[in-house]
């Protein structure tokens, strides 16, 4: 399987491609030892779980290509308007792009804000049958904005669809160039229907995991991913 970014700025191509998120993991997941102390004789800590490495590792991470400053104001009693700063000769994106609150009017942490579309110059191709989730990075923790998740059909959009909209968390803040943006998981897109039952003892069978210590999710059930 193979998915490929086809980028319309050569100077962003060259300088922040994107990277498998497995190479983007945030800085304090790698800080975080395995285990509270002793190895074995402590609590295990997040590092050990696997499906948050899953998750954390999954897909592409797709970097901010240029400085730009996002500043917010009140537009009236009620609404949050934003203003954006570029360099010069930063020509992709007007700095005002972005969409009204009343195309989503639900309030964030109580604020009518309008939404920000965050331009990238990339687009997403794989192969039939596959789309791809658009996301804030998993466990980046990003407080100054927030990113909003979207599918995208990525094997039949021919067009870039690459104003990622978003919204300020704070009021004045600078995203640098290079600074992870969002994550890509592409997934092969299947139909599935839901059925629900109750089997009391099937929940509380007897488990290989039982066997172990710990590591036992990663030992028995665990399956590796590969996004290179």
């Amino acid at each position: 399987m193979k998915i490929k970014f086809i980028c319309g700025d050569a100077a962003v191509h060259n300088n922040y491609p994107p990277q498998p998120a497995s190479k983007v993991r945030p800085d304090w997941y790698n800080k975080t030892t395995p285990w509270v102390g002793q190895p074995h004789n402590s609590p295990p800590t997040i590092k050990k779980c696997m499906p948050v490495y899953d998750t954390i590792t999954s897909g592409y991470i797709i970097f901010n290509p240029v400085e730009q400053r996002i500043q917010t104001y009140q537009r009236d009693e009620e609404h949050e308007g934003f203003s954006r700063t570029y360099p010069q000769g930063w020509q992709n994106q007007s700095p005002q792009e972005g969409h009204e609150h009343s195309q989503c009017p639900v309030a964030v942490n109580g604020t009518k804000k309008d939404y920000i579309t965050f331009s990238v110059p990339w687009r997403i191709e794989t192969p039939p049958g596959y789309s791809c989730i658009i996301q804030s990075p998993f466990y980046h923790f990003e407080e100054r904005f927030k990113l909003y998740p979207a599918i995208i059909d990525t094997d039949t959009i021919d067009v870039p669809w690459n104003n990622w909209p978003g919204v300020a968390m704070q009021d004045d803040f600078i995203l640098a160039p290079g600074e992870p943006l969002a994550q890509i998981i592409p997934f092969k897109r299947e139909d599935w229907e839901m059925e629900t039952e109750i089997n009391e003892e099937g929940i509380k069978r007897d488990s290989a995991l039982k066997f172990y210590l710990s590591d036992a999710y990663s030992k028995i059930f665990h399956r590796k991913k590969k996004f290179k």
